[in-house]
């Protein structure tokens, strides 16, 4: 029998446990229990001056799209966000943007020549961005359901993700 001494037991005793730890993270995520995180109160003031709560949406899914002028993918995204609140708005959907610029007027004149139909709010200097994990990489997409729990929540912009948001909203929608 090979026997170990005491040092080389110590290091393969690390190793094991070490691999072991790795491990467990691995398998199918799709079997663990996911617990639905409940978007946190906030208030945020639409640029014409209108209140926006987690309460005043209430009984509506929610697209919640931090963006930026200045940034790509959040441009690509303006008109998908618009064709679904143009699709959906009457069926209970909601779409808020929440912008991370620091020029109002900017925001302004961007959601006018891009014909904006829904509500902007500023999200700088708001406890909304550290409330939802904060929100450092735009565009950030987080889509909450009826009840304000995060049901979808996403990096970046691209056509997969404007399916896979719009597939959720319509299930969303139907419950």
């Amino acid at each position: 029998m090979f026997k170990l001494s005491s040092p080389s037991r110590l290091a393969a005793l690390c190793l094991i446990i070490l691999m072991l730890s790795l491990l467990s993270g691995c398998g199918d995520s799709k079997k663990k229990t996911k617990v639905k995180k409940s978007v946190p109160a906030f208030s945020l003031t639409s640029l014409d001056g209108k209140e926006i709560t987690r309460d005043t949406l209430k009984d509506k899914v929610v697209i919640l799209d931090f963006w930026a002028t200045w940034c790509a993918p959040c441009r690509a995204a303006i008109p998908h966000m618009v064709t679904l609140y143009e699709t959906y708005k009457d069926q209970g959907l909601e779409v808020i943007g929440v912008s991370m610029d620091q020029n109002n007027s900017e925001v302004v004149d961007f959601i006018k020549r891009n014909r904006v139909p829904y509500p902007i709010a500023m999200g700088t200097n708001n406890s909304i961005v550290k409330d939802l994990g904060n929100i450092s990489s735009l565009p950030t997409i987080i889509l909450l359901s009826k009840k304000s729990s995060i049901e979808f929540k996403v990096v970046g912009f691209n056509a997969e993700i404007g399916t896979k948001l719009e597939n959720k909203i319509k299930e969303l929608l139907a419950q």
